[in-house]
């Protein structure tokens, strides 16, 4: 219980966010109170849930919704890991009230709300690194990488977006552009997909040991006209070297991307990519992906705007997803996960635990849900590379066991 109120600053722990539309600064007080269900005795649980509704509400108030990391004060959890759809953020927070009644926990608070324009993309929702694997992109037309050299652009466009990923310091990425995701063409995703799943994520994330796989299509290089490559007179072939900066020898780039959690098989991104450049590197030269005269050249300059987008928009898009962890082992209340001070875990940090499971539509196709078992995993011991946290009730007794996940907001 909260014997007095508790006032404390959040700016940097918190992460609060309200999507509004105003695009100047404005703070306001706003108060609301949430409740919660004690499940297993677990008061922290109810006491982070009691305050995940009344954030809800509070953002109610604004008319926006909010998310959010954890915040603990003195050993409670005076915050919750909530979404973030960052537009505003939170600068205090104040626990007014805390009580139970017949097995609910109410909890009234009241938040200093400064609503701005911003975009999740701007900051993670929480501090923790996503990692990623960036795999091999499927080819549609081997045929067109012939001209140019371009034979290994399945391999080399995603090492060079890893290295472009690499520099951005809320990433962990993982070059994996020599592993094929993707046996067979017509199990490639499309933006049109209803069900969004890649079966394979899931073992290729649990094979390199990251909570995202991202994919993708080179849908098309090839030349605007490709009459022009055809054999010709030595006469044809001399004009065709002084007149190869003409916009006759425009070619075009293609490419969808696509990133899927590496615990569900869901896809949680996808992006199509299209521009068109004059190919002025001589006819008969094979630079290929990525070499300095590729990277000069008027189609490779548009290629490298691309480029540049695509890694953006993949540091926007896995800021905003959640940080998950795999559970490697139980031991009474003791949990072990996979993740750890490389990570940026600390001890005291709170996770949500979800069981996975299986189900199967109506056409027998299997699909792997993760399931809200209403329980918080406190983290105790952070090694670089694994942590080992508690939970309030064993982990056996609603079925936790090694495989299941932790999930921050």
């Amino acid at each position: 219980m909260f014997s007095q109120k508790i006032r404390h600053n959040i700016l940097k722990g918190l992460g609060l966010t309200l999507a509004l539309s105003s695009f100047q600064a404005e703070a306001k007080w706003l108060e609301a109170t949430g409740q919660a269900s004690i499940q297993h005795q677990d008061l922290v649980s109810a006491r982070r849930a009691a305050i995940r509704d009344a954030i809800q509400q509070v953002s109610l108030q604004a008319g926006a919704d909010v998310s959010s990391f954890q915040q603990m004060t003195d050993g409670a959890i005076t915050a919750d890991n909530l979404r973030v759809s960052s537009n505003g953020s939170v600068q205090d927070i104040n626990i007014l009230k805390e009580e139970i009644k017949d097995g609910i926990m109410y909890l009234t608070i009241s938040a200093d709300v400064i609503t701005e324009n911003n975009t999740c993309g701007t900051e993670s929702s929480n501090d923790y690194l996503r990692s990623a694997a960036i795999s091999s992109f499927y080819l549609a037309d081997p045929q067109s990488s012939t001209f140019g050299g371009l034979y290994k652009i399945s391999q080399k466009l995603p090492a060079d977006l890893s290295r472009r990923l690499s520099s951005q310091q809320r990433l962990r990425v993982l070059d994996a552009s020599e592993f094929q995701v993707y046996n067979r063409p017509e199990a490639i995703p499309t933006s049109v997909t209803e069900q969004g799943t890649l079966t394979t994520a899931v073992s290729t994330a649990g094979k390199l040991g990251v909570q995202y796989v991202v994919s993708g299509v080179i849908r098309d290089i090839s030349m605007v006209r490709p009459d022009l490559l055809r054999e010709k007179s030595y006469i044809d072939q001399i004009r065709d070297k002084m007149e190869y900066e003409d916009k006759r020898f425009e070619r075009r780039f293609q490419m969808d991307i696509y990133v899927h959690d590496g615990f569900s098989g869901s896809m949680v991104y996808s992006q199509r990519y299209d521009t068109q450049g004059n190919w002025n590197i001589p006819l008969n030269e094979k630079p290929g992906f990525g070499a300095i005269s590729f990277w000069n050249s008027d189609y490779g300059q548009k290629v490298n705007k691309v480029m540049e987008q695509a890694a953006e928009d993949l540091q926007a898009s896995l800021g905003c997803q959640p940080f998950m962890a795999k559970i490697t082992r139980t031991d009474g209340r003791n949990i072990y996960i996979n993740s750890g001070a490389d990570a940026g875990l600390r001890p005291g940090d709170t996770l949500n635990i979800y069981r996975l499971s299986t189900f199967y539509d109506n056409q027998q196709n299997p699909y792997t849900e993760l399931e809200n078992v209403k329980l918080v995993l406190t983290l105790k011991k952070v090694q670089p590379f694994f942590a080992r946290g508690q939970v309030a009730t064993d982990p056996d007794k609603i079925g936790i066991q090694q495989g299941d996940v932790v999930i921050a907001w």
